[in-house]
């Protein structure tokens, strides 16, 4: 049995687990699961597989950097125009924004 190559403590069991990419499921796919952190490690090819079922549902290469701006007293987020487009966003659409932890926000619409 293999060790966790994060945690370094942990053995990599096989299991079959849910998996999903910007709130879409995926499926159930097989992975070597971490006992110890929870890390999850898919062989080459389930990846393939995965990232093929992402590019069929749209969904690869959604993530996109931006920046933080200003306007007026407040700091702005940008939201890249192909992400809007795809999303339906236009100007003034009411969003909601909370803070999950100290390094992730989310925005909801």
């Amino acid at each position: 049995m293999r060790i966790c190559q994060i945690c370094e403590k942990g053995k990599l069991v096989k299991k079959d687990v849910p998996y999903e990419v910007y709130g879409a499921a995926l499926g159930t796919f097989p992975a070597e699961v971490c006992t110890s952190c929870g890390e999850q490690w898919f062989s080459e090819g389930t990846a393939k597989k995965i990232e093929e079922l992402e590019k069929e549902k749209g969904l690869f290469g959604r993530a996109k950097q931006s920046k933080i701006g200003y306007s007026g007293n407040s700091l702005i987020v940008r939201i890249p125009k192909e992400m809007a487009k795809a999303m339906g966003l236009k100007k003034e659409t009411p969003i909601t924004i909370h803070p999950e932890g100290k390094n992730r926000i989310t925005i909801e619409v």
